[in-house]
């Protein structure tokens, strides 16, 4: 798990009510289903909040900001910080689509403030 800080740039609601993140209370997750804040899966067909809620609907890239920024602030345990793996299962003409997917969401979190943890795909 390599972990990427993003930009502090703009403003955005989730920067004003969530809290920095705090590595030292995700340090020691190894197991995606360990993962308390949210985690987002890149497809070719566009990005997947899994939740243990409910089961939430692939979305384009900009859409995920605005779920992510719906979300109450005790989805946030560990600051604001997001999980981000890509799709293991695909087929080869997926890998651009994936990466397209993949390089935007990056963007728009950055945008956004919020710092990714990058897991390995299953």
């Amino acid at each position: 798990m390599s972990m990427q800080r993003v930009a502090d740039t703009g403003t955005s609601p989730l920067k004003n009510r969530i809290p920095p993140p705090d590595p030292n209370k995700y340090r020691s997750v190894r197991d995606a289903r360990d993962w308390q804040n949210p985690y987002l899966i890149v497809q070719a067909n566009g990005i997947r909040p899994i939740s243990p809620a409910k089961d939430t609907p692939t979305m384009s890239p900009p859409d995920v900001v605005s779920y992510l920024e719906k979300l109450p602030s005790i989805a946030w345990p560990y600051g604001l910080v997001v999980a981000v793996q890509e799709n293991g299962v695909r087929a080869s003409p997926d890998d651009a689509r994936i990466k397209r997917n993949r390089e935007e969401l990056l963007r728009l979190l950055e945008e956004a403030g919020v710092k990714v943890s990058f897991w390995p795909s299953a």
